[in-house]
């Protein structure tokens, strides 16, 4: 790697080196796991010793397939130095700037600095008295968190408590944070708030290093630089080509406030979520996005490569596409309303569909179509079935979808 002056080297810095990582492009035929070295020379310093050699591993690798998608064909690899080892190595070259992630206060004194970096991850948040609820990131930093938001609602200045886990399993920390800002999709729903943490404990070394393993964990997926615009490929072929061509990945799309995600590995679909949706209808709604922006992670939560029921993600794809299409010949009630019907709500079974269906379907699904086969209304579902409600009102959306639940509400119309 040669860069011609400080700010191109200061650049790749604060983007990459300093998360103790690098994109090489290069056609080169490279194995992920693959120990290499990275040669850095700083071409602009006539010494011959104006370079650094770098041992690492090559984590993911930028196929020719994939680069349709907007990257470039090439390797990531991530340095077995630490962070402040590679600190050391490069800030003779970097310039009179502050290196990344340190600032300096009125004494003169460097602080850690609150940069930013895209972080997804499950969360736990605890406020108030409500019981702990399930929540996304979108962004970490040493002083705060960005959280996309399901059903759970919070206030403006509300203090809670979030709970993060070590990306490699160790045990999860808590710390405490107020609320400070609120991302609304176009809708005016509040999609996403930021929280701010306490400062006393942001600065205690065991949570900044989970902060820390979290961040660099999310840059090793993100190396390469896929991203782009939906309209581009549109979401059903992204999916067929990152599945086709990376053994596991996350394709992150966002909208106008709204973020969600799909993961999968091994051509087979592991989860999806958007909001209060999860699973399949997660899908059916993204791929039916017109507009929108995607970045590809080739990473995927360890929790969902460890457990839960795999399908063909070409299969999901195409249920998604067909899905969405009989939702636009019926006027667009479909999915969307079925999240919105009345508790007292019941259902019909289509034996025909189930008998075609049944083989598909999950064990959410399963136990659903059992309860409302028993005329029990969408409350007594969600109180029998020990499951999240958005999960099992998405797995009614999916029965729903497929047909093989006919909503059956006389005289009560969808709540819109």
């Amino acid at each position: 790697m040669r860069f011609d002056t400080p700010a191109d080297l200061r650049a790749e810095f604060e983007k990459n080196i300093s998360n103790r990582g690098i994109f090489v492009a290069t056609d080169a035929d490279l194995e992920v796991r693959q120990a290499v070295d990275v040669e850095i020379e700083m071409f602009w310093v006539p010494s011959p010793s104006a370079r650094v050699v770098l041992r690492g591993e090559v984590v993911h690798r930028v196929s020719p397939e994939m680069v349709r998608g907007g990257g470039r064909a090439g390797v990531a690899v991530q340095f077995e130095a630490s962070v402040a080892e590679l600190r050391a190595e490069f800030e003779p070259f970097l310039g009179e700037e502050p290196l990344p992630d340190a600032d300096t206060d009125q004494g003169g004194e460097r602080r850690r600095s609150a940069r930013r970096a895209a972080v997804r991850v499950p969360v736990r948040v605890r406020g108030g008295k409500r019981p702990p609820f399930a929540a996304t990131s979108r962004d970490l930093s040493g002083s705060g968190i960005l959280l996309s938001i399901r059903d759970e609602q919070l206030a403006m200045n509300e203090i809670v408590r979030i709970a993060l886990r070590h990306p490699e399993g160790e045990p999860s920390i808590e710390i405490a944070g107020r609320v400070v800002r609120e991302v609304r999709d176009k809708r005016g729903r509040v999609a996403a708030v930021a929280i701010a943490f306490d400062r006393q404990q942001a600065a205690d070394p065991g949570i900044q290093a989970v902060i820390t393993a979290l961040r660099e964990a999310s840059h090793r997926g993100r190396l390469g630089g896929i991203s782009g615009s939906i309209v581009d490929l549109g979401l059903p072929n992204m999916l067929q080509m990152f599945g086709s061509s990376a053994p596991e990945g996350t394709l992150v799309v966002e909208r106008e406030g709204e973020q969600g995600w799909i993961a999968f590995a091994g051509n087979q679909f592991l989860a999806a979520e958007l909001g209060s949706l999860s699973g399949k209808p997660a899908v059916v709604e993204m791929v039916g996005w017109t507009e929108g922006r995607f970045e590809f992670e080739a990473r995927v939560d360890p929790a969902l490569l460890a457990g839960g029921s795999r399908e063909s993600l070409a299969g999901v794809v195409l249920e998604a596409v067909c899905a969405g299409d009989e939702r636009e010949r019926s006027g667009g009630s479909g999915l969307a309303s079925v999240f919105d019907l009345e508790c007292d709500a019941t259902f019909a079974v289509d034996a025909e569909q189930e008998e075609i269906a049944r083989a598909s379907l999950d064990k959410t699904e399963l136990a659903v179509l059992d309860l409302a086969r028993s005329r029990m209304s969408v409350a007594r579902i969600e109180a029998v079935i020990p499951e999240a409600p958005e999960r099992i009102r998405a797995a009614v959306a999916s029965l729903v979808e497929m047909g093989v639940l006919i909503p059956d509400v006389p005289d009560r119309p969808l709540r819109r």
